[in-house]
């Protein structure tokens, strides 16, 4: 079976995920591409796939039967609802959308819906994921009660706060661009719905405080690397993380400034959240880490697990023998090996032989708690979490 896919959204992961994961597939054909605004097509038109920046001229497109959305995360609902007229199947990309209404209005839209939809969480795909879920599941550390994650986020700077994920307009919060892997993660391996949050942030490093830090005073107008007096001096532009950080940097990467004043999502959080089975979660992010790293720890009656994406080893030690047990896994491909293994599970899923591990109720889960832990931060306040539609 050959099925033949169509990639709405070519910036850094769309253009990424159709070259080196949809094109090789030997079961995948990619027939057509969109952006809005033409981007990469270089990489397309020498392979002859069609583009066009409309989008509704792919899903009109009778050829395509599979889509995978890849643009700004507040489009991704409205994208997700034409598709479902064309009848397409759909990968989405994380997150599903940015506000409850939008989240509330595919649930209803996604009743009874006979496609395949799948959202690309795909880290529950990575097998280094896939076997601490396993053991956790094993009950090898007996029942949890309490779990902590923290995601070390070196190229804050580079990632969102050079382009439009530095606004809450556009991306919400930085909550929901990047912790909702880590927090969809441990809602999966927690094995529970999530009930109440509590959190605090700040933005201390980007934006207006950074500005005072760098120049003195707040920027009065915006301000692009390329064209800075400092360009070469200052370590947060594209240039010096890209020499000094080994950052890939590509020479169409935004380079809007980092501490211009329209930046209004924060750049540190640590969240405290309660779960329907009882079990309590902190969890921390930081955009401005000396070094890359998600870590997990799960504390059960019997024991403790805690692994991390950088040695990809999982570490299980019992409280009662005190020993300890390492299984170490292979790491291969993009996101831990989570890529490919996500597209063979959609292939699966198209046949009729298994459905989504990463699915409409699971994302739509993890895009409440971002959504009530932002709401908490706000407000200083704790938040429950709304149910979902279903």
């Amino acid at each position: 079976m050959t099925i033949k896919f169509g990639v709405i959204g070519l910036g850094n992961r769309g253009s990424k995920f159709a070259i080196h994961s949809l094109i090789p597939h030997p079961e995948i054909e990619v027939v057509m591409v969109s952006d809005v605004t033409g981007n990469h097509f270089d990489m397309f038109e020498e392979r002859n796939i069609p583009q066009t920046k409309d989008y509704h001229e792919l899903l009109k497109n009778p050829e395509v039967e599979a889509i995978f959305i890849a643009t700004p995360d507040g489009t991704h609902g409205e994208i997700v609802l034409e598709a479902i007229k064309y009848q397409k199947h759909i990968i989405c990309e994380k997150p599903l959308e940015i506000t409850e209404e939008k989240v509330r209005e595919l649930e209803i839209a996604l009743v009874n819906y006979e496609k395949v939809f799948l959202v690309g969480y795909v880290l529950r795909y990575a097998p280094l994921y896939a076997k601490a879920k396993e053991l956790l599941k094993s009950g090898i550390i007996g029942d949890i009660y309490l779990a902590n994650g923290i995601d070390h986020i070196h190229y804050g700077g580079y990632a969102f706060f050079h382009d439009w994920h530095r606004t809450k307009e556009k991306s919400q919060s930085l909550l929901l661009q990047k912790s909702s892997h880590s927090l969809d993660i441990l809602n999966w391996m927690i094995d529970s719905e999530p009930i109440q949050v509590a959190g605090l942030g700040g933005l201390d490093v980007f934006g207006a405080k950074g500005a005072i830090k760098k120049f003195g005073k707040p920027l009065d107008a915006p301000l692009n690397c390329k064209t800075c007096p400092i360009q070469f001096e200052c370590e947060e532009s594209i240039i010096n993380i890209n020499r000094h950080k080994q950052v890939n940097w590509q020479d169409d990467w935004p380079d809007n400034c980092v501490f211009d004043s329209e930046i209004d999502v924060q750049d540190n959080q640590a969240l405290l959240v309660n779960y329907q089975n009882n079990v309590k979660l902190t969890y921390s992010i930081c955009q401005f880490s000396a070094y890359y790293r998600r870590e997990f720890q799960f504390f059960g009656h019997k024991g403790e697990l805690y692994f991390d994406d950088e040695r990809n080893q999982i570490i299980v030690n019992d409280r009662l023998k005190r020993e300890e047990m390492v299984y170490t896994v292979v790491d291969n491909g993009g996101h831990g090996g989570g890529d490919d293994e996500m597209i063979q599970e959609f292939l699966y899923c198209v046949e009729g032989e298994m459905t989504p591990r990463s699915d409409l109720r699971s994302s739509a889960s993890v895009t409440r708690l971002v959504l009530s832990a932002q709401e908490a931060i706000d407000t200083n306040q704790i938040v429950k979490i709304q149910k979902g539609e279903g």
